[in-house]
């Protein structure tokens, strides 16, 4: 298959850590809640290889965020999912599969508990503000939606936890996974999750301070060459191996939860109230 250029415009973001990853090599790019999304540097296999031994940082910046807070926040966001959120912590991430009124998934973020009035939804490749929106809206919720300035760079790979605890000390290796929390870098908290899309454990960055985030990027490089540190992405075949499916490619909003293996996810004895639940409760 011939590979093409993509034209970079206004309706296609670059990321903060852009001209970083292309002197650093990136060799492909894909198109993610339209922004740039580095999709390889040389070899998947390699790639590959290297990210089940060693750490790598990748620029996950099109990993959007969709932010609602409110008084009705919590009301608006448990409509959307099918996953009991009534338990939910501050401090924690929760997988939510997100569903239309058919049952049929919208998307399959991270949803991030902030505060009891005050989320983030951690987005895969689809419009969900605008499906918030209307949800709001139309049930005239008081809640406040927006995109806010955030640029995720994710630490991936078994040696992510020496690099991690190198620059944050040894208390961010105690995060449980999915827990998140605030850490300090030269005077910039960073919330800093135990998360990301591969299975061999590590971190994600929630970057709101750009300049802070990009001197960290560097940063993360210059100390951890004894680490073997290289710059990645989703890698393709570790993703697939690992059963973790991708919203656009695997499966879309012609699939419902229980086709897509998410059973767990989906609490239809609960009491709460979503979107497509007497749908999903004859499928």
């Amino acid at each position: 298959m011939k590979n093409y250029s993509i034209a970079k415009s206004r309706r296609l973001r670059s990321t903060p850590y852009t001209s970083r990853i292309e002197k650093q090599g990136v060799t492909a790019y894909t198109v993610y809640n339209h922004m740039l999304l580095p999709a390889a540097f040389g070899s998947i296999e390699e790639s590959y290889h290297h990210l089940k031994k060693d750490v790598q940082v990748w620029d996950v910046a099109a990993e959007r965020q969709v932010e609602i807070s409110g008084k009705d926040s919590a009301k608006l966001v448990q409509l959307m999912t099918c996953r009991d959120l009534s338990k939910s912590k501050v401090g924690r991430c929760y997988y939510c599969p997100i569903i239309d009124d058919n049952g049929n998934l919208i998307n399959d973020p991270v949803i991030l508990k902030l505060a009891e009035d005050k989320w983030w939804i951690s987005i895969a490749d689809s419009d969900v503000i605008f499906f918030a929106k209307g949800l709001a809206t139309g049930n005239k919720f008081d809640v406040k939606i927006l995109e806010p300035k955030v640029d995720i760079m994710a630490i991936q790979g078994p040696k992510s936890f020496d690099l991690m605890e190198k620059v944050f000390s040894k208390t961010i290796t105690e995060l449980k996974f999915f827990g998140f929390n605030y850490f300090d870098y030269k005077g910039t908290k960073h919330l800093i999750a135990r998360s990301g899309w591969s299975k061999q454990g590590g971190f994600e960055v929630y970057v709101e301070n750009t300049a802070s985030g990009q001197d960290l990027y560097d940063h993360l490089f210059d100390v951890g060459k004894e680490f073997n540190v290289k710059p990645g992405c989703p890698n393709l075949m570790e993703r697939i191996e690992s059963g973790l499916l991708s919203y656009g490619n695997d499966f879309d909003n012609n699939d419902n939860p229980f086709e897509c293996g998410f059973e767990k996810y989906v609490n239809l004895d609960s009491d709460v109230v979503f979107l497509g639940k007497e749908k999903l409760k004859k499928s």
